[in-house]
Parts: C-alpha cells; sequence; structure tokens
C-alpha cells in the first residue's frame, strides 16, 4: 500500500479545488462565503483603517494631557485567522467584508432545481421485509431516509457537478454516505479486458484537524482506516489494531468482501473527466462573485464620499498639533496673511459618485444572464416574452435538464443497491423498479398521464377488433408508468 497515493491528491483534484470551493460557498453564503474573501483587495483598503483606540495621557492628579491613537493589530498568517482573529480585522477591507451583502442566487437556483425534481417523490419497488423498511427509513445511520438522502445528493451534483456516495458495511449493517468532490481527494482509474472502466482504488478524506488528518482508503481488497499526523512522531491514541504504515502515517486496515471499491459516482449532466462533472452553478457563482464585488465597489464609493479626505498643509497641521477636527463646529488655526493672499489649505476631496448608476446597470445585466445560464424564468423574461411559444422554448431548456438529472440519479441509486444487495448476500429482485419525476411542472405530468391513457384505449380497442393480443412487455411497462404518476400525484412519500 503507498502511503504517498494516500496523502497525496490527484491533479484534477488541485486543478479544480478552488472553482468546486467557491461554488460550495457560493452555496452556503454567509459566514462561509465572507470567509472566502472574494472581494478585490486595494492597497487603500488595508492601509486604511476602520477602527482606532483613543488613548488618553493622564497626569498624577488625573488630569488630561495627552490624547494618542493606536491602530488595531492585524495578525497574517492564515493559522491565526482559523484559530482566533482574523488578519482583516481593523482593515476596510474587513469592514467591506463584514458589510457588503450577497444576493445568493446560487441557493436559490439549486433550490428551484431540486424542487422541481423531487415535486413528486420518487417511485421504488423494493422487497416488502422489516430489514428493507427499516433501511429505507435510516440510510446513513442518522436517521435520514432514502428519499431525503437522495435529495440531498441531486443537490451536491447540482453544486459541484458531480458527488460521491459510498456504500459501506458498519457492524453487519449497510450505510450509505456522501463524499463531495472536496473529500475524495486521490482515485486511480483503469479498463478491464472488455474496455469498461472500472475505479481501482480511491482515498476518501474524512476529517481534518490540527493534529491529523483521517482518510478512508479502498481498493479492490482493503479498505482501511488511515491517519497522517503533522508531526513525523505523531501517534493515534485511544484507537486498538492499527500499525504504522510510513512515518507519521498510522492505519487499520480490514479486508474487502466485495472485491471492488464500493463507490457510486453521480454525475448532474455530462462528464469531464473522470470524477469531474459539468454543471450551470460553475457560471453562476462566477457572475455572483462578480456581482458581489461590483456591490462593494458601491459600498466603497458611498463610504469616500459621504466621509470625503480631509487635505491640509503642514503649517496648518502644526498649529494644530496634529488636531484638525472635521466635524461641525471644530476650530481650526491657520497661518497669518501677510500678503492678502491665501496661504494654507484646509479642503475635503471626495470621489465623484456617478458611477454607481452605471455600476447598478452593470449588476441588473448581470443578474438577467445569470437566471438566462440557470434557465430560470424571471419576470422579467416573461413580461419581455413577445409569445408563449417563447415561454415554452425556454421551459423546454429546463426540462432538458431536469430529465437528465433524474435519469442520472436512477443509475446512481440502482448501482448503490446493487453493492448493498452485495453486502447483505442478497440476489437483486426481478421486479425491482426506481423511477424519478422527469418532468417539471404539473401540467407535463398530467400531459404524459393523459397520453398513456390515450395508448392503453388504444391496445384495448386493437385487441377487441383484431382479437391479437399486444405485447405483454411493453403493456406492463406502460402500466406500471401509469400507476407511478397515479401514485406521486396523490402521495407525499417517496419511500
Amino acid at each position: 500500500m503507498d502511503s504517498n497515493f494516500i496523502v497525496g491528491t490527484h491533479q484534477l483534484y488541485d486543478r479544480y479545488y478552488d472553482d468546486w470551493n467557491l461554488q460550495y460557498r457560493s452555496y452556503l453564503g454567509g459566514t462561509e462565503f465572507r470567509n472566502g474573501q472574494y472581494l478585490r483587495q486595494y492597497s487603500s483598503d488595508t492601509q486604511t483603517p476602520s477602527e482606532t483606540i483613543n488613548t488618553y495621557t493622564l497626569d498624577s492628579d488625573g488630569a488630561y494631557v495627552l490624547n494618542q491613537r493606536a491602530r488595531v493589530e492585524r495578525p497574517k498568517s492564515q493559522r491565526d485567522t482559523l484559530t482566533a482573529t482574523d488578519s482583516t480585522s481593523g482593515t476596510f477591507y474587513g469592514e467591506k467584508l463584514a458589510n457588503v451583502p450577497l444576493y445568493n442566487y446560487v441557493k436559490l437556483i439549486v433550490s428551484e432545481y431540486n424542487a422541481m425534481l423531487f415535486r413528486n417523490p420518487p417511485q421504488r419497488r423494493l422487497p416488502d421485509t422489516d430489514q428493507y423498511n427499516d433501511f429505507v427509513m435510516n440510510v446513513d445511520g442518522e436517521g435520514t431516509n432514502i428519499s431525503e438522502f437522495m435529495s440531498q445528493v441531486d443537490q451536491y451534483t447540482s453544486i459541484y457537478g458531480v458527488c460521491h456516495v459510498g456504500v459501506y458495511l458498519f457492524n453487519s449493517e449497510v450505510r450509505w454516505k456522501i463524499h463531495s468532490p472536496l473529500d475524495l481527494t486521490n482515485w486511480e482509474y483503469s479498463y478491464d479486458r472488455d474496455g469498461n472502466l472500472r475505479l481501482d482504488r480511491a482515498v476518501v478524506k474524512l476529517d481534518e484537524c490540527e493534529e491529523y488528518t483521517m482518510y478512508r482508503y479502498m481498493d479492490s481488497d482493503t479498505i482501511a482506516t488511515v491517519w497522517y499526523g503533522g508531526d513525523e512522531e505523531w501517534e493515534p491514541e485511544d484507537v486498538e489494531g492499527y500499525y504504522q504504515l510510513s512515518d507519521g502515517v498510522w492505519m487499520i486496515p480490514e479486508v474487502n468482501e466485495l472485491g471492488y471499491v464500493p463507490l457510486v459516482t453521480c454525475y448532474q449532466s455530462l462528464k469531464v473527466y473522470n470524477n469531474v462533472g459539468t454543471t450551470p452553478i460553475a457560471d453562476c457563482s462566477q457572475i455572483q462573485r462578480s456581482v458581489y464585488g461590483d456591490l462593494a465597489e458601491i459600498y466603497s464609493a458611498i463610504t469616500y464620499s459621504s466621509h470625503p479626505t480631509l487635505i491640509i498643509d503642514e503649517s496648518t497641521d502644526q498649529l494644530n498639533n496634529g488636531e484638525i477636527g472635521a466635524e461641525p463646529g471644530s476650530i481650526v488655526r491657520v497661518p497669518t496673511s501677510l500678503t492678502g493672499e491665501q496661504t494654507f489649505t484646509y479642503e475635503f476631496v471626495s470621489p465623484e459618485l456617478d458611477a454607481i448608476t452605471e455600476i447598478r446597470d452593470l449588476i441588473d445585466n448581470k443578474v438577467d444572464k445569470l437566471t438566462q445560464l440557470a434557465m430560470l424564468r424571471s419576470e422579467d423574461l416573461v413580461r419581455s416574452s413577445r409569445s408563449g411559444e417563447q415561454i415554452e422554448v425556454y421551459d423546454d431548456k429546463l426540462a432538458a435538464l431536469i430529465r437528465r438529472k433524474a435519469t442520472n440519479m436512477e443509475n446512481a441509486e440502482y448501482h448503490m443497491w446493487e453493492i448493498t444487495m452485495d453486502w447483505l448476500n442478497a440476489p437483486m429482485p426481478d421486479d425491482f423498479r426506481i423511477s424519478y419525476n422527469r418532468q417539471f411542472n404539473k401540467r407535463a405530468l398530467e400531459h404524459e398521464i393523459a397520453e398513456l391513457t390515450k395508448i392503453l384505449d388504444l391496445q384495448a380497442k386493437l385487441t377487441a377488433i383484431t382479437g391479437q393480443q399486444p405485447d405483454p412487455v411493453l403493456t406492463e411497462n406502460l402500466q406500471l408508468r401509469m400507476s407511478e404518476l397515479l401514485l406521486s400525484t396523490s402521495t407525499d412519500s417517496g419511500v
């Protein structure tokens, strides 16, 4: 077993890490997005303090004799930022991060996609036993039922374009676990003699802290839990059965009874590379970040214009001991003019506010393009459409996306059940079936039910006229699809 493979990262992981991180933070918003520090940092942002502390020097009688200003000290390391103090605190850049709002379109788009796919719950034909009924109500060991679990899988695929589900056996019980692309740090594929793609080995990062990083290593023979310490002399505590693989790397191996890696990869749409998929959120997150930066420019323009810079000459500054007041009613001492000409400088300088209107127009334009990329109908888009047919074109694009998502989800879940059956040493039932909603609105669902009804009625009429029975397999599939559609419209349970 190669310890360098376990603690290392795949080149595609390194290439897409920043983009995946941006897409995930864009979906979360709030503190996580702010901590990404996606605003452009100008030199004036760090040199301009957002907070100063006034200290007063008193004599022995308690009388005020001196006023001093102290700037807030800022740590500079990432460790200080993660553990205690943000390195931007005390600067105008930190003030912008704290006050510039985020319009989280990414979360709205992901939620819209997810609502369309799960508007009608998926229909499953599973063995009717206590074992399977208990499992579908708690597939991950944390009380999540199978429909909610697959809904989370869909959200991950919408955010990243790809998602991984590990099917593991813990204490004789099968559990499904979601792994994002940020968790799958290294992998290796090959082709078998028939030309089929096969996952040979993979590494999933389970936990990361100051002292160690915890991994799960999987290949066709072994499933191992691995600890990698930050110090070569580090050793895990209160763990039985582990041994040292190399300097700072400790592991607990277990035999993989399946003979293959129990990991299922689900793509949102097309596969770019192995474990790398496509999603509209990749482009939408970039636009959202750009809008976020434009809002920061408006915040800076308003801040600097509302509180302009005071410019004075050296002699005026010396006459006032460096304590020039910009507030109304302040007294400023200036040099005497002997020749009748002004010999001092005392003026406010601030940037123009004309650019704010242009930036706002630019933001509106970017938001319109964002909704078009997401293939969602905005109110402005509906109003600008010349006919209902043009709106249907937008709906068809979105419907095609939902159909691809539904197909990929069905295939991924089917593979999860295959691995589950292998763990349980149980055969796959002949009537096993999974069906996801392929229509993104209720009208399309009603239309499909009407078409199936016409086909079944036509088959019955042809049988009555010709006496020839239709294909039984086709008839069974049509009737099964009809029952699934009718059941999905009359129940809220997807189990």
